[in-house]
Formats: C-alpha cells, structure tokens, sequence
C-alpha cells in the first residue's frame, strides 16, 4: 500500500518584475561545442560563444514571468527569445506541445518558405507556414537553424494573448511532433536537461519566483521520477520520448488506484481526467471533479505517492475537469509547475518533480 507523504510547498520570496536578465553560473567542463558549430556554418566569433557555453556553463537560469492566462482561466508562464536577429520576444512555454510557433511580422535573420503547416490552438486549427532560424534563449544560441511555424491569421484566443504582448508559444515537449523542440539544439548539456517552476501570481499582481532552467539537474530527492516510452529520434538524431504516456499512478477520493498513460502540460491551465472507468467520479452538472475530493499520484511501482492536491475550481491550481469517455489518459494541467520544480532529462527519458524547496533545476554554483 501507498503512504500517503504530503509535500510541504516553500514560497519563493523573490519578485520579478517584467524580463531581468538570464543568470549562469560557470564551472570546469570537458564538453564542446565547437564541432556542432563548426558543422553548422557559424562564424568563427559564434563558434567560440558556443564552445564556451558548452565548456563552461553548468546551467543558465532563464526568468518566467507569470500572466493571467488567455481566456482568464488560470496563468501561464512566460519567457523570452530571439529568433534569428529580431528583438526578443515573450512566448508562451509549453511542455504539451512540440515547437515554436509565433504570430506576427516574419523575425530579420530568419528564412520562411511556402511549407505550409498547422496547429490547434484555441479550439481550431490555425495555418501558417514554416520557417527556419537560429533561436537564441538565456543569451545561448542553437548550434543549428530550428524550424518554427509563422502563423499569418488569428482567432479569439491568439487575439488574446496579443492584447498582453505574447507573440508566441514555445513547445518543449520530448515527443514527436511537426516541428522540434529547440531546446535539444543548445550546445551541451544545456540542451539535454532543463527545469520548469512557473511563480503563482497572488494579490497584486505580485509572484514568486519561476524560471525555465537550462542544464538542470534533477534533484536527489525528487518526490516522483517518471520514466517516458522511448519515440525514436528527430530529424537530428535527438532521441525522442512519448511525453503523453509517462508511468502515473493516481487516486481519486476513495476510488482504486488507476494507473494509465500521463502526460505534464504547462501550457493547460486546468487537469483533465479522460476514459470510460472514470464515469462513477462525483462530478458537478459541467464536468468537473467535486471540489473537496483528494487527488494523489504516484510514480508506476513506486511505494509512495508523490503529489497530492484536493479537486477546486480555480484553473492552474486545482479545477480537474472529467471526460468518462475515449481512451485512458490523464492530462496534470499546468498546476503541478506552480506547486513543484519539474525537470526533463531528454538524454534518458525521465521526469523528475520536487518541491521548489529541494532547488530541482537551481542554478549550479561555480
């Protein structure tokens, strides 16, 4: 039987404030990037910037900035980037999805054909088509051109996030996809491991501390280590993994355990609960979970459950929605990124989650 260890969540003090920024520790490393780079055509000035990233960083701190979320349910986090030699700009960060895709004017430096590609974003599907360019994150440069999806038309929820200055969405997830994540395109280990905390925004507007680290390592005493099915590999040989089926074991109220494919998504603002056994969860007239009813998860065989939260009705937080129909599968929502550190290692395929306490993702000290 599973212990039921509750978690102790720490509040961060830190405030940000718009985009201060990216912090890196430096230490001693025996890894390169300049063949990658070399390979890739940069300048010799750019192949020396990208062999001392990679000889020298340990990890870079990117700062998130949290906002209210389009449409007002829940919040998101947000970074910067620059893609090819345009100003940076905020996009939205998405472990669910797989690429970047941003609206607007096409970025200076940057290269866009007549490819034409597609994404679901607000209920529909958007077109556009695909471009391709250096992606810059943290002051650190992808070693080679990544594919990104122009759109050149707009819905509801694009015209929201415009309204707070969001050009974009940067999907990081480890599976497949139209596109690639250009986080596996950093030079080193900074494009191997990476961790999320996203600040929970409170009264005022004010926020504690969140940050997309790059080069992360996992904490030592992470409460869950999720293991993800192996996918192949990308257009660039980068191994791929089925972040929609990591090993999850949950509990709701007083229901057996189900264990069932599951996938983290810090770009959905509420938990979403799908397949026909869930038809006998206690749920109001729209579908959502009764607020009040315990929710654990566990790792697979794990002997305890890792994480636990009670059913409300607040989006990144605690609204769990139920769909008793289709097949089995449990979407976390964005919730799991406030309330721990969660960090991806894309060379083995694992998910770690701590609480902010145990620095899952801190920046290494030199």
């Amino acid at each position: 039987m599973r212990s039921n260890i509750r978690l102790v969540i720490t509040t961060v003090s830190l405030i940000l404030i718009g985009f201060p920024a990216a912090s890196a520790h430096a230490a001693p490393d025996s890894g390169s990037g300049a063949g990658v780079a070399a390979i890739a055509g940069l300048s010799p000035d750019e192949v020396a910037i990208q062999t001392q990233a990679s000889r020298a960083v340990v990890a870079v701190s990117v700062p998130m900035k949290t906002v209210v979320a389009s449409g007002g349910s829940g919040q998101n986090g947000i970074i910067e980037l620059k893609v090819g030699s345009a100003p940076s700009i905020p996009v939205m960060l998405d472990t669910g999805s797989v690429g970047l895709r941003i609206w607007g004017n096409k970025p200076s430096g940057s290269t866009v054909g007549s490819t034409p590609i597609s994404t679901r974003l607000g209920g529909k599907q958007i077109p556009g088509f695909v471009g391709s360019a250096r992606v810059t994150i943290g002051g650190v440069t992808t070693a080679v051109a990544v594919p990104f999806q122009l759109i050149n038309s707009s819905n509801t929820w694009i015209q929201g996030w415009k309204k707070i200055g969001v050009a974009g969405i940067l999907g990081i997830g480890v599976g497949v996809g139209d596109l690639t994540n250009p986080l596996v395109a950093l030079p080193g280990t900074l494009g191997m491991r990476w961790s999320v905390h996203i600040g929970r925004l409170g009264t005022n507007n004010k926020q504690t501390a969140g940050a997309l680290v790059l080069g992360a390592q996992p904490a030592s005493d992470s409460a869950m280590r999720l293991q993800l099915p192996p996918a192949g590999v990308d257009v660039n040989g980068a191994k791929l993994w089925n972040d929609h089926a990591a090993n999850g074991c949950w509990k709701f109220g007083v229901t057996p355990e189900q264990c069932m494919p599951t996938w983290l998504d810090s770009g959905f603002t509420k938990m979403t609960i799908v397949g026909h056994r869930f038809a006998n969860l206690p749920t109001n007239s729209k579908g959502v979970l009764k607020s009040g009813t315990p929710i654990s998860v566990a790792a697979g065989s794990s002997a305890s459950y890792g994480v636990h939260f009670v059913a409300g009705t607040t989006g990144s937080q605690n609204l769990t929605q139920v769909i008793a129909r289709g097949i089995e599968s449990i979407n976390t929502g964005n919730a799991i990124f406030f309330d721990h550190t969660v960090t991806y290692d894309a060379s083995v395929g694992k998910i770690f989650v701590a609480t902010p306490a145990t620095s899952a993702g801190k920046v290494a000290s030199s």
